[in-house]
């Protein structure tokens, strides 16, 4: 099953030379580290289905199921500082997810990120005592995940003939 969020955060990881404390998936319940290092949390928005298909494939050991399904989700990467180098690293990150790296980890999963629909949005928050600097980058990826399993054939039933003779 394709998880494109676990290969997000290893070509960021990668790409940036972030340790395994500083990047992490969304909803992991870490805290906000109360330091000025940078930080990013890689999050899934949502998707659209643009895909889902079904059918029956014959084998030596019987007739197979395959089921796929073709997804545009959406994805998001916050980067944040309690200084100036969140607004320094978001640049970085929109282009470690567009590197030669990133190209290789995507051919080699499967999936794909859009080029074109990087969105930077401000989320900046007053976060106790001092402003939380944080980015929020979102773009697109298609992916699809598919399964296969084994099925009864009609002519595999038992059956009985009744004839009046």
């Amino acid at each position: 099953m394709a998880e494109p969020i676990k290969d997000i955060c290893r070509i960021l990881q990668n790409q940036l030379e972030l340790t395994d404390k500083q990047i992490w998936i969304y909803n992991q319940k870490r805290d906000i580290p109360n330091d000025t290092g940078v930080y990013f949390v890689v999050n899934f928005q949502g998707q659209r289905i643009i895909g889902n298909t079904r059918r029956e494939v014959p084998t030596l050991d019987g007739l197979k199921e395959e089921q796929s399904v073709h997804n545009l989700a959406v994805f998001s990467v916050d980067v944040f500082s309690r200084s100036a180098r969140a607004r320094e690293m978001r640049d970085l990150a929109i282009m470690a997810l567009n590197s030669t790296y990133s190209q290789q980890v995507q051919e080699e999963k499967g999936f794909q990120i859009a080029r074109n629909s990087f969105q930077v949005t401000n989320t900046s928050e007053v976060e106790g005592v001092a402003e939380l600097n944080r980015y929020s980058i979102s773009f697109n990826v298609t992916y699809m995940s598919e399964t296969t399993k084994s099925i009864s054939y009609y002519d595999t039933f038992s059956k009985e003939v009744i004839t009046e003779e």
